[in-house]
């Protein structure tokens, strides 16, 4: 092999000057995306603290002395914790008491709820009947109206009818979740129309349908459906206010009013805020374990029905 040969470069100077360039890219590539991340993370931190700041300084005034508590200072360290606000709390609003009326009232209309949304949301994707599409527009008009724009009208039909201060009338308005009709009917579109097809040839009726192959496959939904129905039935004030009169039924942040009644004109805020913690509790234990199926609810019942192969064209 010749001397010149030896010699000759490996890259021409313009091969050089480009792997250069193309490297320096891709610092300043990694490097935005290294600030990028950083900045994500910040912005997410800070939103977090946003949300997690009002429970922690509230969790923070139920643990306070009076003195302290009528500061309203926004510093979340308690020298001194008075766990005995939560055991005055409880003994002053009653509520055990409470807390049994509001998980009877959860599982009532929970119940009820389940019993005619589900039929009606399978009605409506799968079966023809007369006035279907007039019955689909008016679930959207009962889902546009507040409900407080029908509180009034209700309340005074109610009162002809005798249904204030019992159980019955209490659940009955909720008996027909025009949300969760929707929220079912989509869920229910997803499924392949040629599963319901087989099932029906082997001569499946409606409900085993229903109950043993489409309620199956949208589970992540009716869980996700489950946890926000419990929990607003849960925090339910204005309506139980409403229609009760006594407090043999009233459920438990209407009960939670009492703690505020002062008798030398201020009301005992860290006994208030002790009372609202008992009250957030189960929320807070059932959201930090079923976060997760919150957040994979919308696409767990998508990745179900393709996995199966199809969507359902059935409008």
């Amino acid at each position: 092999m010749s001397l010149k040969a030896i010699r000759k470069p490996l890259y021409k100077p313009l091969e050089i000057r480009d792997r250069d360039k193309f490297l320096r890219q891709v610092r300043l590539r990694n490097r935005l995306l290294r600030c990028g991340k950083t900045v994500n993370y910040l912005l997410l931190i800070g939103v977090g603290l946003m949300f997690v700041y009002p429970f922690a300084w509230m969790a923070s005034m139920s643990l306070r002395p009076l003195s302290e508590a009528l500061s309203f200072s926004p510093n979340l360290l308690v020298k001194s914790p008075e766990w005995n606000n939560y055991v005055y709390a409880w003994q002053q609003a009653q509520i055990s008491h409470y807390v049994r009326n509001s998980l009877l009232y959860s599982v009532l209309v929970m119940t009820a709820q389940y019993l005619a949304i589900i039929p009606a949301a399978y009605a409506f994707t799968w079966l023809e009947f007369k006035g279907k599409k007039f019955l689909w527009a008016a679930k959207f008009l009962g889902m546009m109206l507040p409900a407080e724009a029908t509180l009034i009208p209700v309340y005074y039909f109610y009162s002809k009818m005798g249904l204030v201060d019992n159980w019955f009338g209490l659940i009955l308005p909720s008996l027909f979740s025009m949300f969760g009709i929707f929220l079912f009917v989509s869920a229910f579109r997803q499924i392949p129309k040629e599963v319901i097809e087989a099932a029906r040839m082997d001569r499946a009726p409606h409900r085993r349908i229903m109950l043993k192959v489409i309620l199956p496959m949208v589970k992540p939904m009716w869980i996700t459906h489950f946890i926000s129905s419990l929990i607003s039935n849960w925090n339910e004030y204005f309506w139980v206010l409403m229609m009760t009169n006594s407090e043999k039924i009233r459920t438990l942040p209407v009960a939670l009013r009492g703690l505020m009644q002062a008798e030398e004109g201020v009301p005992e805020w860290n006994v208030v805020m002790a009372g609202t913690m008992i009250q957030l509790a189960p929320i807070l234990i059932m959201y930090i374990f079923a976060s997760r199926k919150i957040k994979t609810a919308m696409v767990g019942t998508n990745i179900s029905a393709k996995k199966l192969g199809g969507k359902n064209e059935n409008t």
